[in-house]
């Protein structure tokens, strides 16, 4: 690739590798990382056993080398929260740029020089070694899975990556302590980053780097099933809390209306009946709605602004309930209207899931406030 970089950017930048049952390859790799300058190297045996010991013990050897072991195997997650924490407990090193990449020479010499030198430059933005992982080269279980994550993300967190796996990740200083703090033990945990990363509107820089996969990706430990399942459960956990807190909410308010339109306004004319049936039905139910979406969902603190923007969404949606549901019973006279409030309201809770997730619970204006 041939690109050139600022000797003084890597020199203020730490490799992390978590690594488990490496190939002896992994040696050649961490010293051409050395060569071109890099402040230090920081590799966690996550529980190889013996068999690898000697690979570690040549590690060690290097000049700028650090090796961090586990007695048995933590998970890819915890490795790099291992090396987190060894690097903010390291005076030396304060103020360094942290890049992450695999020991399976999925990431290039060259690819991760270029994302070290964009999170050298970055303070509060995420840098992400994204792969074109269209090329025919990729294998199939990585570009399936790859896919459905990305379009999944996009859809839940309205934020579009092309490559939602990769492990070559660059974090500022600014962000390290940030990153340490995020849940996860395994592959879940480099999701959990990227949700974490949209909820609370942490930026991403997205680099361009090769795609390099070694016998069909056979050196990675990534169990297709078992863990591809549990990124996507941790993918899908907002959607299906946010689902349930809809779904009592609505059975509150339906519940509701139909008491209020069949029993206590049914006297009055159809208007005035699906209004304060409406508003009533609104007003019960959007309390407990709030509740479990601000605690459950979003995981706000509830702050004034929180109450204030949520209540302005939902008189947005209680006028555009009113209207839709005079609109169906013109349409569909013969749907009762307790089905066909059901139906609107489905509709109105998609739009209002982003609206949440951008503007009601935003938790970087909540900071802003303390």
């Amino acid at each position: 690739m041939g690109r050139e970089y600022d000797a003084g950017a890597l020199g203020r930048c730490i490799v992390v590798i978590p690594a488990l049952n490496p190939e002896a390859q992994v040696t050649a790799y961490v010293s051409a990382l050395l060569d071109r300058g890099f402040r230090q190297v920081v590799v966690v045996d996550d529980g190889s056993g013996e068999a690898f010991a000697g690979t570690f013990y040549a590690l060690e050897g290097m000049e700028g080398c650090t090796v961090l072991r586990h007695e048995k195997n933590r998970g890819k997650g915890r490795a790099l929260k291992t090396a987190f924490a060894h690097i903010l407990n390291c005076p030396l090193w304060e103020g360094s740029a942290v890049v992450t990449a695999d020991a399976d020479g999925q990431h290039s010499v060259e690819d991760v020089c270029a994302v070290a030198a964009a999170a050298a430059a970055e303070e509060k933005r995420l840098v992400m070694g994204v792969r074109d992982l269209s090329l025919p080269n990729v294998p199939t279980r990585s570009k399936i899975g790859n896919r459905v994550t990305s379009w999944a993300f996009h859809l839940l967190y309205g934020v579009r990556l092309g490559d939602t796996q990769t492990g070559l990740r660059g974090i500022p200083w600014g962000l390290l302590r940030w990153c340490a703090g995020i849940e996860g033990d395994r592959f879940e945990y480099e999701m959990n980053m990227l949700i974490r990363a949209a909820r609370e509107h942490v930026e991403l820089r997205q680099v361009s780097i090769q795609v390099i996969y070694y016998d069909n990706n056979a050196g990675s430990h990534l169990h297709t099933v078992r863990d591809a399942w549990r990124v996507f459960c941790i993918l899908m956990a907002g959607l299906g809390w946010y689902t349930a807190a809809a779904a009592l909410s609505a059975a509150a308010d339906v519940l509701t209306f139909w008491l209020g339109s069949a029993v206590i306004f049914r006297p009055l004319s159809d208007l005035a009946c699906y209004w304060w049936s409406t508003l009533t039905a609104r007003a019960l139910s959007s309390t407990l709605n709030y509740s479990l979406n601000r605690r459950y969902v979003f995981g706000a603190k509830p702050r004034p602004r929180t109450v204030v923007r949520y209540y302005c969404l939902w008189l947005g949606q209680l006028m555009c309930s009113y209207l839709l549901l005079l609109f169906m019973t013109v349409l569909f006279p013969a749907l009762p209207p307790v089905v066909s409030k059901a139906l609107v309201d489905i509709l109105l809770a998609i739009g209002s899931y982003q609206i949440q997730l951008h503007w009601v619970f935003r938790e970087e204006d909540e900071d802003e406030e303390g």
